[in-house]
């Protein structure tokens, strides 16, 4: 009976087994589902360059530009002279949200059919209307029709332009839907190569290319190209993005780290660096780790971390700043007025200072100074003031010059001294004292009772007073 149960069972697992196989494994031909795959470096895949010709126009080229900017994206445009004429807004639309522009010939005629006064024609009389529209056009244009043989190409290169063509053809101009102008520049852009992308922002089916254009950017970033403008070469120039300090430790304490935050405003296709530079406010100079750094991005990063040392000297200082600013771009620029201003916080104690007196002999005849020194225990990175002020103890008022005064120990010493004024005496006179109170001290800590004394000895010896006589007249 118990054997009929087992056997009964069997069938039910294995249907349940094979029900959960089904349900894990993937239908024949489907992707597997990956939840966490890395997504692609932006730029490592290379550039891409939108070029729109035929233009401009009145109605698409605005809502071009407007949506170039939107989406951060670089472009050239060809225009055609006649049509600059007719357009000369859209023109300047072009012109100051600073797309490059080239040449594209006055009324978009096959140049292997004209003879070389037409060509230079067609070249010149499109500049001169680019100038009166107030464009500054480059040196580039693109014959109609790509057709270029090699008569019309040295007309061309002596009127100054460079020739560019194309390396993907939409065909934009053909009729086809948004969809299908998508998948031709997707399926022509390839890796590592110069991607030259021809559409058109002056034809009747231009509005498509326009509808196209979001789809466009947003896949072939998310396949790792970035998009360009062509340079005075003809070719696809990587972007040069601007560096920023966009943070940085705004107080740090000696002996620890000032965390420096660089970024680029957009990704780039080539290896890029930046120099971090220090420049000291009211710091010796010494207290940080390196006067200048280089920062370096890889393909498509857009954020480096830096730290700055700040030195521990021991020496207690005022407050100290340092500022960090960008310089020396290579594949990028810095804003010029870009800096960072970091405080250095001092937690060292401010030194021990003493006041010692001295033991002279006076003198008859002239007028001795007996020192008062001001020891700190350590070199201070201020400057230490002490008020001193000199009583009678067992000396007279005739005995001395009174003093009530600063004394000042220089930032980076340890010494000072002040003279204090004994008069002349009498030999034989006896030992007198001088008392001297330290009444208050600047950025010090007094040490001991904070007084001294000055002792005077008489005179062992008199000295008669040195007369001078005027010298003969040889005269």
């Amino acid at each position: 009976m118990a054997r009929v149960r087992i056997l009964g069972v069997v069938p039910v697992l294995l249907g349940l087994l094979l029900a959960l196989l089904v349900s894990t494994t993937p239908a024949f031909g489907a992707k597997p589902h990956h939840k966490h795959r890395k997504p692609v470096t932006p730029c490592s895949r290379g550039l891409v360059a939108l070029t729109f010709d035929d233009g401009p126009s009145a109605t698409v080229t605005p809502r071009l530009v407007r949506r170039l900017k939107r989406l951060d994206v670089r472009a050239t445009f060809f225009m055609v002279g006649n049509r600059i004429a007719s357009a000369p807004d859209a023109a300047r639309l072009v012109e100051r949200a600073g797309f490059t522009i080239g040449n594209h010939t006055w009324a978009h005629t096959d140049l292997t059919t004209q003879t070389n006064a037409e060509i230079r024609d067609a070249l010149g009389s499109t500049r001169r209307e680019m100038v009166d529209a107030g464009l500054t056009p480059s040196h580039l244009m693109r014959p109609p029709y790509g057709a270029l043989d090699d008569a019309a190409r040295k007309v061309v290169e002596r009127e100054g332009y460079l020739p560019v063509l194309w390396t993907i053809d939409t065909r934009d101009w053909s009729g086809l839907r948004p969809r299908e102008i998508e998948a031709r520049v997707l399926e022509g852009s390839k890796p590592h190569a110069t991607n030259i992308v021809l559409q058109h922002d002056g034809v009747t089916n231009s509005p498509a290319t326009l509808r196209a254009l979001p789809d466009v950017v947003a896949r072939l970033r998310k396949r790792g190209f970035c998009f360009a403008a062509l340079a005075e070469n003809g070719r696809p120039t990587p972007p040069v993005p601007t560096a920023t300090i966009t943070h940085s430790t705004e107080r740090v304490v000696e002996g620890d780290r000032a965390a420096i935050t660089v970024r680029l405003d957009e990704p780039t296709s080539r290896p890029t660096s930046i120099r971090v530079v220090t420049k000291d406010v009211n710091s010796s100079g010494d207290d940080f780790g390196w006067t200048s750094k280089r920062v370096r991005f890889g393909i498509g990063e857009r954020v480096a971390k830096v730290t700055l040392p700040v030195r521990n000297d021991g020496l207690d200082e005022p407050r100290e700043e340092v500022i960090l600013r960008l310089a020396d771009g290579r594949g990028a620029v810095a804003l010029p007025t870009d800096g960072r201003s970091v405080t250095i916080i001092d937690q060292d104690d401010p030194p021990k200072v003493t006041v010692t007196g001295s033991i002279v002999t006076s003198s008859n005849v002239i007028a001795v100074g007996a020192p008062v020194t001001v020891r700190l225990a350590e070199p201070s990175g201020r400057d230490v003031r002490v008020r001193i002020r000199t009583h009678r103890a067992s000396a007279g008022r005739d005995d001395y010059l009174p003093v009530d005064t600063w004394l000042s120990v220089p930032a980076g010493t340890r010494v000072a001294e002040l003279p204090v004024t004994v008069l002349p005496g009498p030999v034989g006179e006896r030992v007198e004292t001088i008392r001297v109170d330290v009444l208050d001290v600047r950025h010090a800590v007094l040490a001991g009772a904070g007084r001294t004394t000055l002792t005077v000895r008489p005179a062992t010896t008199r000295v008669a007073p040195r007369l001078t006589s005027p010298g003969p007249d040889w005269s």
